[in-house]
């Protein structure tokens, strides 16, 4: 009889488990799908391989050694434009994996055989960074180096620390969000986000903070029933002005706070001072981003800095260019965004039909994500988010037109140098702004359908890396 209770009291413990799961089974079923395919990407992808893969890896190594204070300018540390790096880090032979060549495997078994020097030494790098962003990265390094691993163990525990805090943030995101959860998910299972997410860029941090602003935003707006206060601001002002030190375009993203209505704080002036005192973080933090760009123009970047100005300088002359670029450049390279966003590596691993599938189904998933909380969802909000979105994906391309000199002529029509992977953060504010009241959702399993739908997709996306490099 003692076997019978101990197997009553396991099936209490499971259903109770089961309950817990399916609480919060967007999250999730999220988390054990991105953590799966993640890891697995993260093996698989042939080491510096990812795109600007190179120098995201040199700035983890010299956060690694120390330089944690990259955000202020003429620190003692480290010399503007310098990166500490292993001593050896020169001699490392860097293979450019071309897809479906079989060469992954011996690139990877020959990193398995060299270990990074013991010894450091410094390198000039142009362009800033902000240490914040490489802080995961940079801590499996420090770890690897710790252990004296090979330089294959000590990436993949870089990449699985980077992969931890984007599920981190984009964990709490859908949990936080009361509309669009299941459309947030879809987004953050992208093969493009979950591959970005299982290397060594920046972007995955980056990607997680602007899901967990836009979640806050909407879990504000719309969920919570206390009064706000100027404690919950705080957190925009903080998560915001962290997303502005590593890409200042997307604090546009900003806008989205204007979906929350007065009402939630109770009186006009507390409206007024909670957004007054949220501010404060996004000023600090935006000024010691502006105060460490100003200060880390050197005689070597002059040329850079005085052709910006140039083209910025125009198109301040000809204020009406800017519409003809941004639609010129929508026009001609809508296509290529689409394509690039189904494309891993150094954008050199296609995903063949996906390039069409994930597209369709995540406007699929997008029309039929609605729960009764939707139905607070007013057309000025949507009208607000539709705004948001455009001006995200101008300040991206505008962005790129004035700050990459090089691939961009003063006076070109076309912008160069966008890739799709940069409309990642944009993408669930498309979908706030066209979702619809009428269109009812009646189908069971809707989540495990959606999340698991992604799930096949990722499994099709790892395959073919695998194959694309093995």
């Amino acid at each position: 009889m003692l076997w019978i209770g101990k197997l009553v009291r396991c099936e209490e413990a499971v259903i109770r488990l089961r309950g817990q799961f399916g609480k919060h089974k967007e999250a999730n079923l999220f988390l054990v799908i991105a953590l799966c395919a993640g890891i697995a990407m993260a093996c698989i992808n042939p080491p510096f391989h990812e795109c600007d893969g190179g120098i995201h890896y040199l700035r983890a190594m010299d956060i690694a050694y120390g330089n944690l204070m990259r955000p202020v300018a003429g620190i003692p540390s480290a010399k503007e434009g310098m990166l500490r790096v292993p001593e050896n880090v020169g001699d490392i032979k860097y293979q450019f994996i071309e897809p479906g060549s079989g060469e992954g495997r011996k690139y990877i078994d020959y990193l398995k055989s060299v270990k990074f020097s013991g010894k450091s030494k410094e390198e000039q790098h142009g362009g800033t960074y902000v240490s914040l962003f490489y802080y995961p990265q940079a801590l499996g390094f420090f770890v690897g180096r710790c252990l004296e691993l090979s330089i294959y163990s000590s990436v993949l525990l870089s990449r699985i620390c980077n992969l931890i805090v984007f599920l981190a943030l984009s964990y709490a995101a859908i949990r936080f969000t009361p509309v669009m959860k299941n459309m947030l998910a879809v987004t953050a299972l992208l093969p493009q986000t979950i591959y970005q997410a299982a290397s060594d860029s920046p972007d995955a941090v980056l990607n997680g903070l602007c899901f967990l602003f836009f979640a806050l935003c909407l879990n504000y707006a719309y969920q919570e029933s206390r009064t706000l206060g100027w404690k919950d601001t705080w957190k925009l002002g903080i998560v915001l002005g962290t997303i502005f030190l590593c890409k200042y375009v997307y604090v546009l993203l900003g806008l989205l706070v204007f979906l929350i209505p007065q009402s939630r704080f109770g009186t006009k002036k507390a409206y007024w001072k909670a957004f007054g005192i949220a501010l404060i973080p996004l000023f600090i933090i935006g000024s010691i981003g502006l105060v460490n760009v100003i200060f880390s123009v050197d005689l070597g970047q002059a040329s850079a800095q005085t052709q910006n100005v140039t083209q910025l300088g125009y198109l301040m002359e000809h204020p009406a260019f800017v519409l003809k670029v941004l639609k010129a450049t929508f026009i001609m390279k809508f296509n290529d965004y689409m394509l690039w966003l189904n494309t891993l590596g150094s954008m050199n691993y296609l995903l063949g039909p996906l390039i069409f599938i994930v597209p369709m189904f995540a406007v699929f998933a997008g029309c039929l994500d609605y729960n009764e909380l939707c139905g607070k969802i007013r057309f000025r909000d949507k009208l607000l988010c539709s705004c948001t979105f455009a001006l995200v994906c101008s300040g991206i391309v505008l962005a790129l037109y004035i700050g990459d000199n090089k691939a961009n002529a003063v006076g070109g029509l076309v912008v160069q140098g966008v890739q799709g992977r940069y409309f990642i953060p944009a993408i669930p504010v498309f979908f706030m702004a066209v979702c619809q009241k009428g269109v009812g959702n009646k189908s069971k399993y809707f989540t495990e359908k959606t999340v698991g739908g992604m799930g096949v997709f990722l499994i099709f996306a790892i395959r073919t890396l695998y194959n694309c490099c093995f």
